[in-house]
């Protein structure tokens, strides 16, 4: 009985150190573009990358959604992770599959100027329900196993037990599917833009 938890540890540990060799790989080398951060472009990339019968990355990618406009660095890390590539990435998963690969790009705005209080009230945003949140986000980001949990919690709550039963259907598969989800933080910059 010790034995057997003790190599399930040393999988789980293996698995972890694994993916998280390949994450620093990638947070070291993704850079959130100066172009895209001046002018307040941001999102979610997702593609889906090949691994033959060996576990090897086959360098094809598949950009499945997002701004086209982060392809170029994309592509840059994409290549770069097919020269560095190790099969022990994809321990606890099947060879010869497609996985995803999510990279956010986010800014961060650090402290906001206080809201413009001369706004008029067509002018302010309409406020949405969570549900409808969600879903406009699910829109955006078709590939996210979160937004897809986050839903089906919402629409269980709401009583809508086979749409939950879905969403969490979806949200299983994808993160079956899923190999690693990186954030990129952009610095924008704070204060009004001088003259």
């Amino acid at each position: 009985m010790l034995l057997f938890l003790l190599s399930m540890s040393s999988v789980f540990a293996q698995t972890t150190d694994s993916r998280s060799e390949m994450n620093r790989l990638l947070s070291k080398n993704l850079k959130y573009p100066t172009e895209l951060r001046q002018s307040d472009t941001q999102g979610t990339v997702v593609i889906s990358i090949e691994v033959d019968a060996r576990g090897i990355m086959t360098g094809e990618y598949e950009l499945l959604s997002g701004d086209l406009a982060f392809q170029e660095e994309i592509e840059r890390n994409v290549k770069l992770l097919k020269e560095n590539w190790d099969p022990s990435y994809l321990i606890g998963k099947s060879h010869g599959q497609e996985y995803l690969m999510s990279f956010e790009f986010k800014l961060s705005k650090g402290g906001a100027f206080p809201p413009n209080p001369f706004l008029t009230s067509s002018q302010k945003t309409k406020e949405i329900s969570p549900l409808e949140a969600v879903s406009l986000a699910l829109v955006e980001n078709p590939y996210s196993p979160k937004l897809y949990t986050n839903r089906a919690e919402l629409l269980e709550n709401e009583g809508q037990q086979l749409r939950a039963e879905m969403d969490l259907n979806q949200a299983e598969f994808l993160k079956d599917k899923m190999l690693t989800e990186i954030v990129i933080v952009g610095y924008a910059a704070q204060g009004p833009k001088s003259l």
